[in-house]
């Protein structure tokens, strides 16, 4: 997960710069509202999202003055296959916590035009980073174990 997440974005974009400063353009790369709190039973993916929104946060200022920009999207929980792969049962995330991948785009594309940084897509989602982020990191590190300790309860048999 690690080098996915980490390793991998960073390789890429490191290959793509060169190109993506000669011809312009915007680096998008995918943290998640995880990123925002320490995530307890998942703490390897919620690290991992939160390097990449500050790395990508990090590199768009060292990219000003170029034809570059990176752009941080941070979904929260989103209409994909995500959880089943990660063993989680169907409905484990609220359908009413969740967006479309459309939904999730759209924002994306609409970030890109505004020249934003980062996206945090959703009203829901951006109320919870919000709030989250206000909280002092213990409390937020606690507060996210109740939470996902349920989704741990929702495991499938493999």
């Amino acid at each position: 997960m690690l080098d996915v997440n980490v390793r991998a974005v960073v390789e890429l974009t490191g290959r793509l710069l060169p190109l993506l400063k000669r011809r312009g353009g915007v680096i998008v790369t995918v943290a998640s509202t995880a990123a925002y709190q320490p995530t307890a039973f998942m703490a390897a993916y919620g690290a991992s999202k939160a390097f990449v929104l500050h790395w990508s946060l990090a590199l768009n200022e060292e990219l000003r003055g170029t034809e570059v920009r990176a752009l941080a999207l941070c979904p929260g929980p989103t209409a994909t296959e995500f959880f089943l792969r990660a063993g989680l049962g169907k409905g484990s995330a609220a359908d009413s916590l969740s967006m479309t991948c459309d939904e999730v785009v759209t924002a994306t594309l609409q970030a890109i035009n505004a020249g934003r940084s980062v996206v945090v897509p959703g009203w829901k989602n951006k109320v919870s980073t919000f709030l989250v982020s206000k909280l002092p990191k213990p409390l937020a590190a606690r507060l996210a174990a109740i939470v996902l300790a349920q989704f741990r309860l929702k495991k499938v048999a493999k």
